[in-house]
């Protein structure tokens, strides 16, 4: 292919590889000119040195190679680095850090810039802002992907690359069936590349520049959303299809075919079936055939290996095994015996080698459990609040470092009652009643929304671009549709607490962590909502103020949400509030501090709330202090006994809050509540 030596591919950023690979994988370099500033990416394997070398001398002088970006560690990005330091360049090479600890043995001589350190971020001398976005386990644990807030390029790394045996410089239609081929070999499941593909819909992204393959320019969510679905992985476990349904075997031929035409081209593939007794549209979807359906699904593989070798079958393995499992069909035996014996062949390693081979498995595996158990939920697996922290900081930085003014929305989404469903099911039910939860809010996703779940039944929503119209749009609909199933044991609601970005920049709340302002509105609102009788989204935090003189409250209950709304209404209300989880702790506070009510729950552990009232009457200097129910449990036992104890007001939860309040002002102030 004749393609000049660099290529504008943006303002001011320049494809530098070369045209002249082989073996259908192609890298691409690229170099960001910013003044006398330039930012080398990727700059390739030993193989690739000379002419990317020549490339980027072409375009700028060797001295103004200010920083090297390494997505990660593998050779085809890195090895030719040590070859720019011996021709003299100085530059600081920006990666993670777990890139860090193994490029190195390349013999690297350059400082570090280490992008966990700052922020994700790098800032040209021209202000210029080139964010890091990561991408583990994609296909590296230290994996990340650079987007360029100017020009709105993402350099994507390895993700959105392709096996092609006719290269393009920019992608072209039959791309897509290119990049799934190699995602299908290289990516582990699709459950680690839909988070990153989620985060990516959420950006304004013009321009995608991956390391290998093609650059893609145009339908960018299209490539974008074929990832995020993309079923792949040594794991995987494909939803079972009805062949016959889906087209019987001319379908899963056809798409063979089809997916051999991209990677390779038209011709070739007609040479290896010019032979064959089938008849096929020009997209190669086949028609008619003369053969069984098993017969023609090996038949079409012994061809490949007659006429175009081993190659050929490890490139569409991946392809054809999921095929397999999804219709439930064989793995053609061509698969079972050449490409088989080919492999042991390749893994034909000394015994030491190999027992080292299987120790590193083992210890990237473990690792890789133990990163993923740190950071998401065992029960639900979405990510857990560990998780939500870091990531939220880092997406709340890129929006604020966008010019382009875009919105973004948090959600909390707090299942009611919580706390009384816990004390009467199993934890298998509550189990199941959180997983219930997770399939509804995944059937609501409309686009790019990010899920977490915090502690209890607690979960969040991350709406990357929206507007408050929209978000509030989106809460209802989970709220109804939560109100709604019947997938639930009983009936269950959800109170959610909304806020978007620009409410709080509007109101100059951005000082120093802005994702703790967006996280503790979005809290209040939820225990607004609660407070207000559940099964409520709340999207504007209107609290009335009350000027009460302090006075000491004491709250007793293990629901976290309860005391949370009742701790947050007090203390505006300018009263003094101690909480405890306990009997055995209320008491120790009863007898510590001077109070001037309690409010308990009956249902707490060690002492329930009968047994601490009756400990309270036990003890003359304490005995006065007004005591208020509210419970769960409201029966006329339950009743007759309060009264036994003077014990006035007994509220059942879900409360009024009105109520509640008023009763408090009567008993501190002895006041009529209006």
């Amino acid at each position: 292919m004749d393609m000049p030596k660099t290529v504008e591919i943006a303002n001011g950023i320049f494809w530098v590889g070369g045209s002249g690979q082989d073996g259908g994988l192609h890298c691409n370099p690229y170099l960001i000119i910013d003044g006398d500033e330039a930012v080398l990416i990727d700059p390739g394997s030993v193989l690739d040195f000379d002419y990317v070398f020549e490339n980027v001398c072409s375009l700028v002088p060797l001295g103004n190679i200010k920083y090297v970006i390494l997505h990660h560690q593998d050779p085809d990005f890195c090895a030719s680095v040590p070859l720019f330091e011996q021709k003299g360049a100085k530059f600081e090479i920006v990666t993670h850090w777990r890139t860090q600890t193994l490029i190195k043995y390349y013999g690297l001589k350059s400082d570090y810039y280490i992008v966990n350190n700052n922020e994700f971020k790098l800032v040209l001398k021209s202000g210029r802002v080139l964010g890091f976005v990561p991408t583990p386990y994609l296909h590296f644990a230290g994996a990340i992907a650079t987007y360029d807030y100017t020009s709105k390029v993402l350099f994507s790394s390895d993700l959105f690359g392709a096996f092609s045996y006719e290269w393009n410089l920019y992608a072209q239609d039959d791309y897509l069936e290119k990049m799934k081929a190699f995602h299908e070999h290289y990516m582990p499941s699709n459950d680690i590349i839909k988070p990153v593909m989620e985060v990516f819909l959420g950006m304004d992204i013009s321009l995608i520049a991956p390391q290998h393959g093609s650059i893609i320019k145009d339908s960018i969510a299209m490539y974008i959303k074929a990832l995020r679905d993309l079923e792949c992985g040594s794991f995987l476990l494909p939803i079972k299809r009805d062949l016959a349904k889906a087209g019987g075997y001319k379908f899963i031929c056809s798409s063979v075919l089809k997916r051999y035409a991209s990677i390779f081209n038209r011709e070739a593939v007609l040479d290896v079936i010019e032979d064959m007794n089938i008849t096929f549209e020009d997209d190669l979807e086949i028609t008619d055939y003369n053969y069984t359906g098993n017969t023609l699904w090996n038949l079409i593989f012994e061809k490949v290996l007659i006429k175009k070798g081993i190659q050929w079958l490890f490139v569409i393995e991946p392809l054809v095994r999921t095929l397999a499992e999804e219709y439930d069909v064989m793995i053609p035996a061509v698969f079972e015996t050449k490409l088989k014996k080919s492999e042991e062949e390749a893994a034909n390693l000394s015994n030491e080698n190999r027992a080292l081979k299987d120790v590193n498995r083992r210890l990237e595996s473990n690792l890789k459990e133990a990163e993923n158990n740190l950071i998401r939920c065992p029960v639900t697996g979405l990510y857990n609040y560990v998780f939500f922290k870091n990531y939220y900081s880092h997406e709340l930085q890129r929006v604020l470092s966008d010019k382009s003014g875009k919105n973004s929305g948090l959600l909390i989404i707090s299942l009611d009652n919580s706390e009384k469903f816990r004390y009467s099911h199993s934890n298998s039910e509550v189990e199941a009643r959180l997983r219930s939860t997770v399939y509804i809010l995944e059937s609501m996703k409309e686009e790019n929304e990010i899920y977490f779940r915090f502690q209890n039944e607690v979960f969040a929503s991350y709406i990357p671009n929206t507007t408050k119209q929209k978000a509030v749009a989106f809460a209802e609909k989970i709220r109804n549709a939560i109100a709604g199933s019947d997938k639930f044991i009983e009936k269950t609601t959800a109170s959610i607490g909304l806020v978007c970005f620009d409410e709080i920049k509007e109101d100059n709340l951005l000082i120093n962590s802005p994702e703790a302002v967006m996280y503790n509105v979005a809290k209040m609102r939820v225990s607004l909502a609660i407070s207000m009788g559940m099964n409520i989204v709340c999207s504007h935090s209107s609290i009335d103020t009350y000027q009460d003189t302090a006075a000491s409250i004491l709250l007793v209950d293990t629901d976290e949400v309860n005391i949370d709304v009742l701790k947050t209404f007090l203390e505006n209300l300018h009263y003094r509030v101690f909480t405890a989880k306990d009997g055995v702790e209320a008491l120790e506070l009863v007898e510590q501090r001077h109070l001037d009510l309690i409010i308990s729950e009956i249902m707490i552990p060690k002492m329930d709330g009968f047994i601490l009232r009756e400990k309270v009457l036990s003890q003359s200097n304490i005995k006065s202090i007004p005591f208020v129910v509210l419970s769960y449990l409201k029966n006329e036992d339950s009743v007759q006994r309060a009264a036994s104890l003077g014990i006035e007001h007994y509220f059942r939860k879900p409360f009024m809050l009105s109520e509640l309040i008023g009763v408090i002002k009567n008993i501190i102030k002895g006041e009529t509540y209006q």
